[in-house]
């Protein structure tokens, strides 16, 4: 595969994982069904994800910059499995799933899946990179936008995570009062 494609293809990476964000955004703003902590800590681990593919757009591909890729959807599908647990066997009385389930899965599965499949597509890409190091590159109009696409989503989770949170720790069902 020539260097244009696998560029091209990891500005698809971006726009796949920035869609499940603003697929989350959706819930959120939509149907008005605020993020629990985990759910935001899955946020940040795909941003993690998006911004290691970023710096490839930006600076080249390097080992370092999927190593970001795949450390961030580590983290993230710890998440994702912990509330996965958490929902399989509920303490009495609490729901089985947390939020409205989309073909059948809820969000925080989808998320694992998301994860996986971000590792994987980390260690293909890796097979694919030369070895000889790329110097800083001009990205292509598509791969700016997506960019700037995302550092928009970048700002307005934090802006909502201000708002849901109120500069402390978030709770399960809105601010957390102490």
């Amino acid at each position: 595969m020539n260097l244009k494609g696998l560029y091209t293809l990891n500005s698809l990476a971006q726009l796949i994982v920035l869609s499940i964000l603003l697929g989350a955004f959706y819930f959120q703003f939509g149907l008005h069904e605020n993020p629990c902590p985990l759910c935001l800590l899955q946020r940040m681990g795909m941003m993690g994800i998006i911004i290691g593919l970023s710096l490839n757009t930006w600076f080249g591909m390097r080992k370092a910059h999927f190593g970001i890729v795949i450390l961030s959807a580590i983290v993230g599908a710890a998440f994702s499995f912990r509330q996965i647990l958490l929902h399989i066997c509920p303490a009495a009385g609490e729901p089985t799933g947390y939020g409205t389930a989309v073909l059948g899965m809820h969000l925080y599965t989808w998320g694992l899946i998301a994860f996986v499949m971000s590792i994987a597509g980390a260690a293909v890409f890796l097979f694919f990179k030369e070895e000889k190091e790329v110097k800083k590159r001009t990205p292509m109009v598509f791969e700016k936008v997506v960019s700037y696409l995302f550092l928009a989503v970048i700002l307005v989770n934090i802006i909502a995570s201000i708002f849901e949170c109120q500069l402390g720790p978030c709770c399960d069902d809105g601010p957390c009062i102490h």
